[in-house]
């Protein structure tokens, strides 16, 4: 255990010192090794560990949705959701936040990133919820928590990286998370009518023409097809994730260039480019991570943690409950990258081990940590949607809180009635 104490303080205060959290990983690791393990060979070993973390098949379906979501909001697919959401629900009180959420939803189920979710669809929907007398605060929270569906719904690149890291099927986390994100959505749906209700926020300020209308669903049917057409091959048994990804990387290059011919050459440099920038550090925070990881199963820390627990003979539900403090609690502070490739393989072992499922558990890890991505200090989903909207972080904070507890309520009921989640995985055999 002090192993495991030493390099969490190393941690702590590289990150207090502003150290880019991958060299903060790698570096607990090497002070781990210098203190625990002197005059072995164990740093090379751990050097070597770190290149094959990344080497690793699946991880190839990481770049692939990344560039496919960019392609996307570029490519003018994200504006064709929106416009398809705001046709179906734009008239309604509070419809142009349900619309925002509805197309979070249908985002999220392509491009599997929180980030990408907030920039795409706040970026559309923010500037036309203000100009509708939405508060820019609370339009900013709600895309924000709206975009923690992003690592969810199916596919999802944190489920990904949980599924590299601990060695479990990625298409059954996929198919067990599409109830939960679906839950998300409707449970931050129900709260935004209420809050319209009382704040008097409407829809669009006039129904759509039939001619409108047509040519929403002209645009939006195109959009409808992605998700698909990606997740339609993962659950056929037809394609692997990194395929499915490669499939709808195709596509999105194909409608945004011919169908609706928004997706320039340059566009798609810059969407290569950043996805380059993202899968680059994505993967040094997965070596560096599963590096630190790998210390800490050679040190005996998981067995460890697993004995005490079991000696102090604590119910299955308040080991859950403890689990999800700590990953709440650091979300605050690490991305959902690095959160789930520290943490997983501390937790997973003894979680499965108190009779969970380890697929029931990757959807409670991918939660957690989605909403560790509007949580401040880190927050980055809460920190897009407040410069898109132009307001101050104290706006947002309040609509947001609330959000969040209906959103940990939601992970509440998930810890509770474990079947929701493994419904569809369950019907399908898997």
């Amino acid at each position: 255990m002090s192993l495991m104490w030493a390099m969490i303080a190393v941690l702590m205060v590289l990150l207090l010192l502003t150290v880019p959290i991958a060299f903060c990983i790698a570096m607990a690791a090497i002070a781990g090794c210098v203190l625990f393990f002197p005059g072995t060979n164990m740093i090379p070993v751990l050097a070597q560990s770190m290149a094959t973390a990344v080497d690793n098949f699946p991880l190839l379906a990481i770049p692939y949705f990344t560039v496919m979501g960019s392609i996307m909001i570029r490519g003018g697919i994200a504006d064709a959701l929106v416009g398809l959401a705001k046709m179906a629900v734009g008239g309604r009180t509070g419809g142009l936040g349900m619309a925002a959420v509805i197309a979070s939803m249908f985002f999220a189920a392509i491009s599997g990133s929180g980030p990408a979710t907030v920039a795409a669809i706040g970026g559309i929907m923010i500037p036309y919820m203000i100009a509708q007398k939405y508060k820019p605060g609370y339009s900013a929270a709600l895309l924000g928590c709206a975009s923690t569906i992003g690592p969810v719904i199916p596919p999802s690149i944190p489920m990904i990286m949980f599924g590299v890291t601990v060695g479990c099927s990625v298409s059954t986390l996929f198919l067990a998370g599409m109830i939960p994100g679906i839950l998300m959505g409707v449970f931050l749906i129900v709260q935004n009518f209420f809050v319209a209700k009382k704040e008097g926020y409407g829809g669009i300020e006039r129904k759509l023409s039939p001619s409108e209308t047509k040519e929403a669903w002209k645009k939006g049917i195109w959009a409808l097809f992605m998700p698909v057409i990606v997740l339609g091959t993962i659950y056929a048994g037809v394609c692997t994730p990194t395929e499915s990804a490669v499939i709808g990387v195709a596509y999105s290059l194909i409608v945004g260039k011919f169908v609706f011919r928004k997706l320039s050459w340059e566009n798609l440099k810059k969407s290569l480019v950043e996805s380059g920038i993202t899968t680059g550090t994505i993967l040094v925070l997965m070596g560096g991570a599963t590096t630190l990881a790998r210390l800490l199963t050679l040190g005996g820390v998981p067995n460890l943690i697993l004995e005490n627990i079991l000696a102090m003979k604590l119910s299955p539900i308040l080991v859950m409950v403890i689990v999800n403090a700590v990953l709440l609690i650091s979300g605050m502070f690490l991305d959902a990258i690095s959160g789930i490739i520290i943490w997983a393989p501390l937790f997973v072992p003894i979680l499965v081990a108190m009779g969970y499922d380890i697929i029931h558990v990757g959807v409670i890890f991918a939660i957690n940590v989605s909403i560790g991505l509007v949580t401040p200090p880190l927050g980055a989903d809460l920190y897009i949607g407040q410069k898109v909207a132009k307001c101050e972080l104290q706006e947002c904070l309040r609509p947001a809180i609330n959000m969040l507890i209906i959103l940990l309520l939601l992970l509440a009921i998930l810890i509770i009635f474990p079947d929701i989640t493994m419904l569809l995985p369950r019907l399908l055999g898997r």
